[in-house]
């Protein structure tokens, strides 16, 4: 039996019928909209690694970038007014009211719906959607004068304190303003990931990852004078006897790096090293051996289009060269043996061993260590224009 014919008894409603069903419908979004927030407030849903709760909407659910920033905008917006979440719920408001009452509200307005909102509802619960769209029109613009009005505040308080500690870790400490707040939060949330049940990290070790993921992509895509994708310059010296194994480094500071942030770096980086035999002696020294040059990261850009990482749909300026076959266990720096990661991904690929196969028609296989399996296909070059 086909899924119409199941369903013949939901499709042949009355008039009166489908006005019900579509309340139930609202109501049932409202809820789903706020289980949605939950999932990003909580991280969970970047359990498969997923860079924003958008992508994971596209790739898991299959919406489209719209719908995905519609239900995303709808649950920040119902679980920041609590007095307009209960209305939606309730029916004392219908979705359409609610999101022309999100669309009349931007950031600057907020503060002063947070104090108006039962106001706010009192007045919409008696209009039609016309009368509605109207209110919030002059809401708005009465608000907009109410801010302009009010005096700009005084110049906020704003310090960076930082400094490197004996085992070569930095700390500090930092002061912001509201909105140089608001944007490290946001970035922060942005760059923040959660790799499941098994993820033993604390929230400030989450943060601070977050963080360096923040300094990666700027350094990558700065839009000063100097050549972008500025690959780090490293000064390892490192034991003959360890390229077979992990590969753990010391720097020209001599500090010893974990053999995971030497396996991330050496992916795509200027590199200077002295390999050292068993007496500690050089065997040999190279400089500029290891990067991915221009002219190949373009190839590995017009192929991939961007990261490969399941659900990941970040651009080829988010990204970097990742050796599949890793280069100190003898993997070649060329196309069939490279791949593009955006940093966070890369790192996660190093961290948690997964394992990345590129097929023959340049799908991307990847293996975890509990033996789930999934399978990516080349975005490629973004689309040309074809006639003048």
């Amino acid at each position: 039996m086909s899924s119409l014919l199941e369903s013949a008894e939901q499709i042949l409603l009355t008039p009166a019928q489908f006005i019900t069903a579509v309340r139930e419908h609202e109501q049932q979004a409202a809820v789903l909209a706020l289980a949605l927030r939950r999932l990003e407030t909580s991280g969970e849903y970047a359990a498969e690694g997923a860079v924003s709760i958008g992508s994971w909407l596209r790739d898991q659910c299959r919406m489209t970038s719209r719908q995905a920033a519609a239900i995303i905008s709808h649950g920040r917006f119902l679980d920041r007014y609590s007095v307009v979440a209960e209305a939606e719920l309730s029916g004392v408001l219908s979705q359409g009211q609610v999101a022309v009452l999100r669309r009349r509200c931007p950031s600057t307005l907020r503060p002063i719906l947070d104090e108006q909102q039962h106001e706010m509802v009192a007045n919409l619960s008696v209009r039609t959607i016309t009368e509605t769209e109207l209110f919030c029109h002059l809401w708005q613009l009465r608000a907009e004068a109410e801010v302009a009005e009010t005096a700009p505040p005084a110049e906020p308080d704003r310090a960076l304190i930082m400094d490197r500690a004996d085992d070569g870790a930095f700390v500090g400490r930092f002061v912001l303003d509201e909105a140089g707040g608001i944007q490290l939060e946001q970035a922060l949330t942005t760059a923040d990931t959660w790799e499941g049940a098994d993820d033993t990290r604390t929230r400030p070790q989450r943060m601070a990852d977050a963080l360096h993921d923040i300094a990666a992509f700027f350094n990558l895509n700065h839009d000063r004078n100097e050549t972008p994708r500025r690959r780090p310059h490293l000064d390892l010296s490192m034991d003959l006897s360890t390229l077979n194994g992990y590969m753990e480094a010391v720097t020209g500071a001599g500090r010893l790096l974990h053999h995971c942030t030497t396996e991330t770096l050496l992916c795509d980086c200027i590199l200077h090293k002295v390999i050292r035999d068993g007496e500690t002696l050089p065997t040999s020294y190279g400089r500029a051996t290891y990067t991915v040059p221009a002219n190949l990261f373009r190839h590995m850009a017009a192929r991939d289009g961007g990261c490969r990482y399941p659900g990941c749909e970040r651009p080829v300026t988010y990204t970097e060269g990742h050796h599949i076959h890793y280069w100190e266990n003898g993997g070649p720096t060329d196309l069939d043996n490279l791949m593009l990661f955006c940093n966070r991904h890369h790192h996660l690929v190093h961290r948690q061993d997964i394992q990345v196969k590129l097929l023959p028609n340049a799908d991307a296989h990847f293996t975890w260590p509990d033996g789930s399996e999934r399978t990516t296909h080349p975005r490629g070059a973004p689309p040309r224009r074809s006639g003048p």
